[in-house]
């Protein structure tokens, strides 16, 4: 911090040093002119220098808002803890060891007679080595790590899975942030027909023409599009605050969003079998079903190795000592080891291992009904997208024959108007029907894109660029 200070006061020292002499130097200069330019010199070193925007294509602002987006790093982190767990699960393959110490003193309370020297006032102590492993429980061991393994796979399909849903929702608020562009585009070329024509028809009012109707008429017309504008201007506005909430910067950053909605590619390389098959494999949430259903199998199988017995091997390396506060008894201290095997089996739970065994099938059972709602569901989805597409890529077609006609017709309405053969409700019809052109072929645009990027989606296939 201090050389930071040092330095910024280092920096100030010299912009001042620069300032004055600057000063000095028109105060020494008798030319007007470069009197001026030694000014402008001074306002250029002094305006701050604009720190210029982030620019962002589709694909990078992707990017950036899995990067800074929050959530997706916890469940990254559910997934590290998920692979932790598989090594928890591996431990029950190793023995345990563990050493123990204890030390007490035992005293009597009444100096009575007995029979058994332990009992008499003593110091005591004791350790050890205990060794203990499981040799057999069951299969449980084997079927927890194969669970813990799966479980992992269901993690890994989760951050697939708000990976895949948060590039979803970036896409298709970039893409209404285009679509609001062309509609700013539209505003403004309707704006300046309309600029253009009421200048006319003032024209023509002026020289006894046309009635100051028309002005009226057209005046209306632009202030509707005008409207129309702060509205356009407005959804850019929110697109842009929402595009920055999701790549983590400031609400008020300028950042330019770089694209446009022809510059993506068209079509998609699936036929209806291949795009259903494609979600069969890839999409995380019937991954994450049919995991869910594996795992509901392996609970049962745990609870069905508990019908099995348990086998353990013990190994102990014990000592222990005792030193008798009458002398008349010898303090003595042994060593000793045990080694051997322990089998359990409980073959009678009063019925909860049965029970629990039913039970676990059911839930297998009705993941596997839940899993195929989830196939038929998808199947629907993938459908859908694709005739949704076709019927944008349709739209697209027919908006073009709309726009070149309604341009079409817009210059004809304007060339009768001009010429005083036409009056201005035809001209304005035609310039609304103009501007509803544009506005229908920007929108087929946006829809085959964001149609597209839903299809994308619903395959669960990672597409940020939209390619």
């Amino acid at each position: 911090e201090a050389a930071g200070i040092a330095s910024g006061s280092q920096s100030n020292m010299g912009r001042i040093l620069f300032l004055a002499w600057m000063l000095f130097a028109i105060t020494k200069l008798s030319d007007m002119a470069m009197r001026k330019i030694f000014f402008l010199a001074i306002m250029c070193f002094l305006l701050p220098r604009a720190a210029n925007a982030a620019t962002y294509d589709l694909a990078q602002a992707v990017a950036q808002a899995v990067k800074a987006n929050p959530g997706i790093e916890a469940i990254q982190k559910q997934l590290e803890t998920a692979k932790m767990n598989i090594g928890v699960a591996q431990s029950n393959f190793w023995p345990r060891a563990a050493v123990s110490l204890n030390t007490n003193r035992l005293q009597n309370v009444k100096n009575a007679q007995t029979y058994n020297s332990d009992n008499l006032s003593s110091y005591n102590w004791a350790k050890g080595l205990r060794v203990s492993w499981n040799l057999f429980s069951g299969l449980v061991h084997l079927t927890s790590l194969q669970q813990s393994v799966i479980r992992k796979d269901i993690a890994a399909e989760r951050l697939r899975a708000a990976r895949l849903e948060l590039e979803a929702n970036v896409q298709l608020q970039f893409l209404a942030l285009l679509r609001s562009r062309e509609d700013l585009k539209s505003a403004k070329e309707s704006i300046a027909r309309l600029e253009e024509q009421l200048k006319s028809a003032e024209a023509f009012v002026r020289e006894g023409m046309a009635p100051y109707l028309n002005v009226l008429q057209n005046q209306t017309e632009l202030a509707s599009a005008q409207q129309r504008l702060i509205r356009v201007e407005n959804d850019i506005r929110n697109a842009e605050v929402q595009l920055n909430r999701y790549l983590g910067l400031a609400p008020n950053e300028k950042v330019n969003y770089r694209g446009n909605l022809r510059d993506y590619a068209h079509g998609v390389k699936f036929s209806e079998e291949e795009a259903i098959k494609a979600a069969e494999r890839g999409r995380p949430d019937l991954v994450i079903a049919k995991k869910s259903i594996e795992v509901a199998w392996k609970d049962m199988q745990i609870a069905m190795g508990q019908f099995l017995p348990r086998i353990d091997a013990n190994y102990d390396n014990m000592g222990q000592s005792k030193d008798y506060d009458n002398a008349q008894y010898e303090d003595y201290t042994r060593t000793y080891w045990s080694a051997g095997l322990s089998f359990s089996w409980e073959f009678f739970s009063g019925g909860n291992t049965i029970f629990q065994t039913l039970s676990e099938r059911k839930k297998a059972q009705g993941l596997r009904k839940e899993y195929e709602d989830a196939m038929a569901n998808a199947r629907s989805e993938v459908i859908r997208s694709l005739l949704d597409i076709q019927a944008a890529k349709d739209l697209i077609a027919a908006s073009i024959k709309g726009v070149d006609a309604a341009r079409e017709s817009y210059a004809m309405a304007d060339k009768r108007y001009a010429t005083n053969t036409g009056t201005i409700t035809e001209l304005l019809d035609a310039q609304t029907r103009l501007t509803e052109a544009e506005n229908a072929h920007s929108e087929a645009l946006a829809q085959y894109q964001t149609s597209r990027a839903r299809f994308f989606y619903s395959i669960g296939q990672d597409n940020p660029g939209l390619k």
